[in-house]
């Protein structure tokens, strides 16, 4: 049961696939060592040696939601792919080839799963006029108190909310906004949050309640919302910059 709860959970499922990608990576590379007759030489051990590093690096990147997580994944993506072509049209070495698509498989997935607004939301830093910025003003209640905030990421049943005020993980808020002009409200629990700089606001990867035919409705209605503002603040932009 506990298992079955934790592979249901988002991050503790990446965490489980970087995992498996790792020891289809170490296994593809010894395979390949095998075959090629290097084993325990100093190129094996160079090689080995970085590969170790590097997927100990993006495990850390992983586990601490580091935006070096996403260079490190292509590196590694490249880094198997080059790797299974070489085995599977080169060397001819199928055992090889099978562990490092497996490995590129699973960081592929693992990549997507945690691109969610939970964990990794879009961020549009070259954006510095905040007029332009595809986010939209928000109202946030937390235990009978309300605080200003912004939603900067909608995708997947999932957002972003940045805000001053500091709240644990698991709390449940309400998000309240405008849709035509008038007010429109969902529940949301609070699943990750990221620690701000001095002077920056926390960082909320909030899920939105979707139990109920009501609840899936109003976030259908919200997600469209927040599309047609963002396309309206780039068309605002284009105009500007006429």
């Amino acid at each position: 049961m506990k298992m079955i709860q934790r592979i249901k959970d988002t991050f503790q499922r990446v965490w489980m696939l970087c995992l498996l990608q790792a020891v289809c990576a170490v296994l593809g590379f010894l395979g390949e060592s095998l075959a090629g007759r290097f084993v325990l030489n100093l190129t094996f051990v160079a090689q080995f040696a970085l590969l170790f590093v590097l997927l100990n690096f993006h495990l850390r990147a992983l586990k601490n939601l580091l935006n070096t997580f996403w260079s490190l994944t292509i590196i590694l993506l490249l880094f198997y792919a080059m790797a299974f072509f070489r085995n599977a049209l080169v060397l001819d070495n199928t055992l090889a080839s099978a562990w490092y698509l497996a490995a590129m498989m699973l960081l592929g997935l693992s990549a997507w799963q945690i691109s969610s607004p939970l964990y990794y939301p879009m961020v549009q830093w070259w954006e510095y006029d905040f007029r332009f910025r595809p986010d939209i003003r928000v109202w946030v209640e937390i235990a009978d108190s309300g605080y200003r905030a912004r939603l900067t990421d909608l995708r997947r049943g999932a957002g972003c909310v940045v805000m001053f005020h500091s709240a644990p993980v698991g709390s449940w808020i309400n998000v309240t906004t405008d849709v035509m002009t008038q007010k429109f409200g969902m529940r949301a629990q609070i699943v990750s949050r990221k620690e701000p700089i001095l002077g920056r606001a926390f960082i909320y990867g909030v899920r939105f309640d979707t139990e109920d035919l009501e609840q899936r409705q109003r976030l259908k209605l919200l997600t469209n919302y927040w599309n047609e503002s963002k396309k309206l603040k780039i068309r605002s932009k284009f105009d500007a910059l006429q």
